[in-house]
């Protein structure tokens, strides 16, 4: 008896593509969490967690130079788009075994080059499985289904970062690799049995001279959109390539050093999966409220209102750390309350963000400009590790908070210039009919 296709029915779809997007927030939530937390307990500096977690969303930045290869690349005799999302999950997991290997303090750089490895097949795993939705799911679908597709990331994130922890704590760290790699194959095993590429019958198979000028035309389209899509649609679009580049307001409480501070006030690794999961369920409250908020009172106004909130709580860990008693000033209780309240704020802005960069989009390449505010966006998480790691190791985290705070002053400055892309009307010509009043 031949398993049905899940994506042959609406609940099948939904339920395919949030099942599908854990697969992608797993490899995220444990390095950002579980993986910084050890790597701190076993005494790295917070500057090489700072680059690890860097590094792990760096590809993510890029992956629109190779996305084309997805759709050029058929596999048609494989599945299609299918396969290549088995072959991205395979060697996730298997680039993800080669890094619970490698002595993190003997061989860091080796370690550096293994997570961009394994984040370049995530985020192609992420290209095959956004492809494969916009060729599935209905138009009228498409809204619920993104929801769908998001809400799995948040869980992914929680299952690879607060449960990766819970798992540490009980069992050791070693253990937990194994988890997240028996995570990630239970999504594999869902999409060899329950997922058919809907189009693969009809994918015509191309000569790879043929694949390889396509390729370069892609692209050569691509950055051609973007100029004029960043560039030739009003100052709206040219300031939102600054914005996109700016931090989220303060993010260190978001960062790979929230981590790493964690560990250093003393919290045991079941309550940094507590506050893990915690905050993922306040961000996502704070999603909706956000949304709701910008709707109906300005969705400038309140993104310049949320990234301020984003502020008062790393100048309190700030102060708190900056006293006499250093490290011993912040009892988990404050920094519990301290990061719910930041992650609550963290949360309200991303709709609300998202809407506006929708507003300086040109309708005509939407999907392609859209996507390049949202890689830079993805470089803008990856530097900001970086240096906040690089800060901490300088100057200690106290400097660190305050320094994070006085950068996000500069977006929510630039945030009254981010007018909606203007259009200019071409006028009819003599031989055109003049448009209808009304």
């Amino acid at each position: 008896m031949a398993i049905k296709n899940m994506l042959d029915s609406k609940k099948g779809r939904f339920t395919t593509f949030g099942i599908l997007y854990i697969s992608e927030g797993i490899p995220l939530g444990f390095a950002a969490v579980a993986m910084a937390a050890y790597m701190r307990r076993e005494g790295m500096d917070v500057a090489q967690v700072g680059a690890f977690v860097a590094a792990f969303y760096l590809p993510w930045a890029f992956k629109w130079a190779w996305a084309p290869l997805v759709d050029l690349i058929g596999l048609k005799r494989f599945g299609g788009r299918k396969a290549w999302i088995v072959i991205c999950q395979v060697l996730m997991i298997t680039t993800l075994f080669a890094v619970a290997q490698v002595d993190h303090a003997k061989y860091f750089d080796l370690l550096i080059t293994l997570v961009i490895v394994h984040n370049v097949f995530a985020a192609t795993n992420d290209v095959a499985i956004d492809s494969l939705a916009v060729n599935s799911l209905l138009p009228e679908e498409r809204g619920q289904g993104n929801g769908f597709m998001f809400g799995g990331a948040y869980i992914g994130q929680g299952l690879g970062g607060g449960g990766a922890m819970f798992v540490s704590e009980l069992y050791g760290f070693d253990v937990s690799f194994l988890y997240v790699s028996l995570l990630l194959s239970v999504v594999l095993i869902f999409t060899l049995l329950f997922v058919k590429d809907p189009t693969a019958a009809s994918m015509i198979a191309d000569k790879s001279a043929d694949i390889w000028r396509k390729f370069k035309e892609s692209t050569g389209g691509f950055l051609r959109e973007l100029h004029t899509g960043f560039f030739k649609s009003g100052p709206g679009p040219m300031v939102g390539v600054f914005f996109a580049l700016l931090p989220f307001g303060a993010m260190a409480l978001a960062s790979g050093v929230s981590t790493t501070l964690q560990v250093d006030i003393g919290m045991s690794d079941g309550q940094i999966a507590q506050l893990n999961i915690y905050s993922t369920i306040v961000s996502g409250f704070g999603c909706v409220l956000g949304g709701w908020l910008a709707d109906h009172l300005g969705r400038r106004k309140m993104l310049a209102a949320f990234y301020i909130m984003t502020i008062f709580p790393a100048l309190y860990i700030g102060f708190m750390l900056g006293g006499d008693s250093g490290l011993q000033g912040v009892t988990v209780q404050q920094y519990f309350t301290a990061a719910l309240l930041f992650y609550l704020a963290m949360g309200m802005h991303y709709g609300t963000s998202a809407a506006i960069f929708m507003g300086l989009t040109n309708p005509t390449i939407a999907a392609t400009q859209f996507t390049g505010f949202m890689a830079l966006r993805n470089l803008t998480i990856s530097y900001t590790n970086a240096w906040q790691g690089a800060a901490v190791g300088a100057w200690g985290y106290s400097k660190m908070f305050y320094l994070d705070a006085a950068l996000a002053i500069i977006p929510i400055l630039v945030i009254p210039f981010l007018a909606e892309r203007k259009t200019k009307e071409v006028p009819p010509s003599a031989g055109a009919p003049l448009p209808e009043a009304g």
